[in-house]
């Protein structure tokens, strides 16, 4: 793709270096009569329009190898910069901290133009500190933006305030499963154990994993399950209980929302089992993006692996292999979410709906914004940084649909384009997963099946879900009420923490117990009554669960 800016800039200046040319050639004619020629004034050649320049804030993941250059460099910015209506400058922020860093830079008044930023509790207070920008106004100069809320109405009401005005920018996806547990069959095979279906099977599966040497190296230097920040997640949900970083556990019991103490117990004692039995690393607190437990996956040193974040094409193809090429005979599966004796569940979707992007109320260009926005949401554009080029990074399979030649080539440069280009909506048939797996190749293919299994192990719409709706969508908290919704938050979370660390000195029921009780005394009722106050104005027209398990029912249509 070639830059209408950049093409009427070239144009324009080899216009003006060709007249300069031929006035210096017929500078020293002489006109008929013999005087000197009637000489045109000089005139200024008119400089290059400057192209407008914007500020941009993206995730910055540890992704861009040292090849590719750095996260503010790289090809991609480069392309998009060449190419593009605007010239922009990238502000690359922790995904483990980037709302303390996003508040710093708004505190200081140097927030970038564009924010990028999927926690909804944070782009919400931002609003409500009318730090944010109504795009209604711009929404002119994003006609691509324009024909995705025509084709999906629901992300025009995502993005849509209490003050009746458009303030985020969204996309839509496929629906795939965000957390998932994969488990080494071969120590299972080793051990003579089979997959186990309930929690309590998987925690002795998992204590014989840490006790019984399954690398059979001699040595007591494995772990069973790995407790992350994220990856707690994914045992809180084994017990129906959504409690994270930023959300407490609210569930719907007889007809009114309130927050499930005995899912947080239940969850609460099966990770102080496991921390007091050896079976997790003594350290997973300091492990906060689980890099050290993957590590420990990768390196077959860890027995079940409960991935917070998966990459449903990386992890099949690329890091599977590189445990396969560490730990030669290594077999990996799918492990269902087992049964607790709260109910059967299954784990977090990531959002089908996704509403990531907004404008800082201070932005110097708003338009130019716009224009940046619409130039990334150009189909063309999507295709080239998330594909990379034809015949270099993919070629079309038997369904007309890119396919990776080289998956490492185009992990190292394509992989972490996709910070860049977060705006496409993908929801057409090559955009689905199951269509990036070339199976003509052994490896991929069992990737592929891989993926299937998981997709119908997770995403089955008769198991129950943790929570009424995605974190996303649940309903936020304003003022004083956020006060308080942050103080409990910290409180409980740091009552659990020394639950699980105290041994019998400080038991799972007394940290709830004392939860509880700081709930009453810090204000926990008016959270209660807020958002049932919320949830009986808008149960009929929220984004709840059941639209979720909607949205996969229609894409599985299309698949």
């Amino acid at each position: 793709m070639k830059s209408t800016n950049w093409k009427k800039g070239t144009a324009g200046t080899a216009a003006v270096m060709a007249a300069t040319v031929m006035l210096a050639g017929c500078g020293g004619e002489q006109s008929a009569a013999g005087s000197p020629a009637a000489q045109t004034p000089k005139q200024e050649a008119a400089a290059p329009a400057k192209r407008p320049e914007i500020t941009v804030t993206m995730y910055d993941r540890g992704g861009v190898p040292a090849s590719e250059g750095s996260y503010e460099d790289n090809r991609w910015t480069r392309w998009i910069n060449q190419n593009g209506p605007v010239q922009v400058k990238y502000v690359p922020i922790l995904r483990s901290d980037s709302t303390k860093k996003l508040n710093i830079l708004f505190a200081s008044g140097s927030a970038p133009d564009i924010i990028h930023e999927y926690n909804t509790p944070f782009r919400d207070n931002l609003y409500n500190q009318k730090q944010l920008l109504p795009l209604d106004d711009y929404l002119k100069h994003m006609p691509e933006y324009q024909k995705i809320l025509d084709r999906y109405p629901q992300l025009k009401k995502a993005g849509t305030m209490s003050d009746g005005k458009l303030y985020y920018i969204g996309k839509m996806k496929e629906a795939t499963p965000a957390h998932a547990f994969f488990i080494r069959t071969d120590w299972l095979k080793k051990l003579n154990l089979t997959m186990p279906t309930t929690t309590e099977e998987l925690l002795k599966v998992a204590q014989a994993f840490a006790e019984q040497d399954p690398d059979g190296n001699g040595k007591k230097d494995t772990y069973g399950l790995n407790l992350s920040t994220y990856s707690q997640y994914g045992v809180n949900e084994m017990f129906g209980a959504q409690m994270s970083d930023s959300q407490l556990s609210w569930g719907l019991k007889d007809g009114k929302i309130g927050i499930l103490w005995e899912n947080d117990l239940a969850a609460l004692t099966f990770k102080k089992a496991l921390y007091a039995g050896g079976i997790i690393d003594k350290d997973f607190l300091n492990d906060k993006d689980g890099a050290k437990a993957k590590q420990d996956f990768l390196n077959g040193k860890l027995g079940i692996y409960m991935n917070g974040s998966t990459s449903w094409y990386d992890f099949p193809v690329n890091d599977v292999a590189t445990l396969k090429k560490n730990v030669p005979g290594a077999e990996v599966d799918v492990l269902p979410y087992p049964k607790s004796p709260l109910g059967d569940y299954t784990g977090a979707i990531d959002n089908p709906i996704q509403m990531m992007t907004a404008f800082n109320a201070k932005a110097k260009d708003p338009v130019a914004a716009a224009q940046y926005i619409n130039f990334m949401m150009k189909p063309e554009t999507g295709s080239k940084i998330v594909n990379g080029d034809e015949g270099v990074h993919w070629k079309k399979d038997a369904n007309g649909c890119p396919m990776p030649l080289d998956p490492q080539k185009v992990k190292n440069e394509v992989g972490y384009a996709g910070d860049y280009e977060i705006f496409l909506s993908r929801v057409d048939k090559c955009d689905f997963l199951v269509n990036k797996f070339d199976a003509s190749k052994p490896e991929q293919k069992a990737a592929l099946e891989m993926y299937k299994k998981a997709q119908d192990t997770y995403m089955n719409p008769g198991k129950q879900y943790a929570g009424i709706a995605l974190t996303q969508y649940m309903p936020t908290f304003a003022g004083d009420l956020n006060v308080i919704h942050t103080t409990l938050h910290k409180q409980i979370t740091d009552l659990y923490v020394k639950a699980m660390l105290s041994g019998d000195k400080y038991t799972p029921e007394q940290a709830v117990k004392d939860a509880q009780a700081a709930w009453e005394q810090a204000g926990g009722k008016k959270l209660e009554e807020d958002i049932n106050t919320w949830y009986a104005k808008n149960k009929d027209t929220a984004f709840l669960i059941k639209d979720v398990w909607e949205i996969v029912k229609e894409q599985k249509q299309v698949k």
